[in-house]
């Protein structure tokens, strides 16, 4: 990705994909007519669905090729949006370590299961997914200036992966900050089951039991993690 587009703002990404990928609700806002068509659909398309993840969508007019590539590099770029504008780079190298761990004998997980832990047992994730911030790139800042410990120790990057029984807790001098977020919230979707959340204290306690089933509200978009796997397959 160039230097352009790494910091491009996120609302135009949106109206390439003409979704609202993480339910941004400052779109909703926009007042000039350039943003007037992609808001109109935006606010027909409030509704939450909910989506079979585990399953290929292919409509049935996507007879070619051509549609089942662009199928394929939209769910990729929803994705990479999704979870702070992750890098092509990033995103393939996840990717890739997700199909070669999965073919270990001693490794009893399909790839996609391999690749979505890789994607929620971050840091960042964690912290937007308890609603302690409103996006992963408010996460990645809150981390990357020392706000964020894990098991007491402070860690700077928002990459960092967590493991069964990692306890996170907020700096105090962030505490404010985190409550506003908080009253903010609207708290949907719910806070998946992998993290319990402490809500007094600001801690976060990470269980690792993460699944498809429990994340299924938590995309506003049908995301097929097979279809990214795939598309990095060679």
């Amino acid at each position: 990705m160039s230097l352009n587009n790494r910091y491009k703002p996120e609302y135009k990404y949106f109206q390439k994909l003409r979704e609202n990928i993480r339910s941004n609700k400052k779109i909703l806002n926009f007042k000039k007519k350039k943003w007037s068509g992609l808001v109109k659909r935006l606010k027909l398309s409030k509704k939450y669905k909910f989506f079979n993840h585990d399953l290929y969508n292919i409509s049935r007019r996507a007879k070619s090729f051509k549609n089942f590539y662009r199928s394929q590099l939209s769910t990729k770029q929803r994705l990479k949006l999704y979870y702070g504008k992750l890098t092509d780079t990033q995103l393939k190298k996840l990717s890739r370590t997700a199909t070669v761990t999965s073919k270990k004998k001693s490794i009893q997980q399909k790839p996609s299961e391999i690749l979505l832990f890789s994607l929620e047992a971050r840091l960042e994730t964690a912290l937007y997914r308890s609603y302690f911030v409103s996006s992963i790139n408010t996460a990645r800042q809150l981390i990357v200036y020392g706000n964020v410990l894990v098991n007491n120790k402070k860690v700077t990057n928002g990459n960092f992966l967590l493991k069964k029984g990692d306890l996170i807790n907020i700096s105090e001098n962030s505490h404010g900050k985190i409550k506003q977020n908080i009253l903010k919230s609207n708290f949907w979707p719910l806070p998946p089951v992998h993290l319990e959340i402490n809500y007094k204290t600001l801690s976060i306690y990470f269980t690792e039991n993460i699944e498809f089933i429990h994340l299924s509200s938590s995309y506003s978009f049908w995301l097929n993690l097979k279809s990214v796997l795939f598309f990095y397959k060679n």
